[in-house]
């Protein structure tokens, strides 16, 4: 057994969310938390499914509330009850990691080591679409210009995170998907190191499964990203983050 959670927000899932995660559970991830973030009655026999195994934890907020609040709830769900795990990985529910790079990723993570995993996707693969390449270059180059760090996918959801980050990672700002890039500008503040790991590119029907812009989001990260250099240090929340409770 791999002593790693790997936690799944989701959004209107298809039937194949309940095949990945029995995937992943049967290749020995020790448990796996899927985060319905508001999703349509429609989804509901999805994620009752999943709730049915004994390796999954389905929690549940009643509207969606974004992809970095969907993360926190799971963070903190795990602090509190997974304490002898080594860490956690952070997937998508779209398919686009499979569960191989998954595992790869889960298998990496230490609780001795300081480093945040990053599972990073090749833009030059030709089933890339055109507007993820943009929006993924546009992002990187204000990225590597203002924290001198270079990321060759800096939208990445699949990451390898350590047991002993969740404390900091559950004060930092951001509710969506600029949740992601703060945790980045943050590990970089903190001197953690960003271990890049080649991951398979997936994209499915034009990556139509995915609710992320790439235009519109990209631009409002690169907003993120460049507030985050010129406000270093104001990423964490003093007060404690809330509690959301397993439904």
């Amino acid at each position: 057994m791999i002593k790693c959670i790997v936690t799944i927000p989701a959004l209107n899932p298809t039937d194949n969310l309940i095949n990945y995660v029995r995937t992943l559970a049967n290749d020995g991830i020790a448990h796996i938390i899927v985060v319905n973030d508001g999703s349509t009655k429609d989804s509901l026999p999805i994620f009752n499914e999943l709730n049915q195994q004994s390796y999954c934890t389905v929690l549940t907020h009643e509207t969606n509330q974004g992809k970095g609040r969907a993360l926190k709830t799971a963070f903190t769900y795990i602090n509190e009850h997974f304490k002898d795990m080594t860490g956690v990985v952070t997937a998508d529910a779209d398919g686009q990691h499979a569960a191989r790079d998954v595992i790869k990723i889960a298998a990496l993570l230490d609780s001795k080591e300081n480093r945040l995993i990053l599972g990073v996707r090749d833009f030059n693969q030709p089933n890339v679409p055109k507007k993820s390449i943009l929006g993924n270059k546009l992002t990187r180059f204000i990225f590597h210009a203002l924290f001198k760090e270079k990321l060759s996918d800096t939208q990445t959801g699949l990451r390898g995170i350590a047991f002993h980050d969740l404390p900091w990672l559950l004060q930092l700002k951001g509710e969506r998907y600029e949740y992601e890039i703060n945790m980045l500008i943050n590990a970089i503040e903190r001197h953690i190191p960003l271990h890049k790991i080649e991951i398979e590119t997936l994209y499915f029907n034009n990556n139509a499964g995915s609710y992320y812009k790439s235009i519109r989001d990209s631009l409002q990260i690169m907003t993120r990203i460049t507030a985050g250099f010129f406000r270093k240090g104001s990423l964490i929340h003093s007060e404690s983050p809330k509690q959301i409770g397993e439904k």
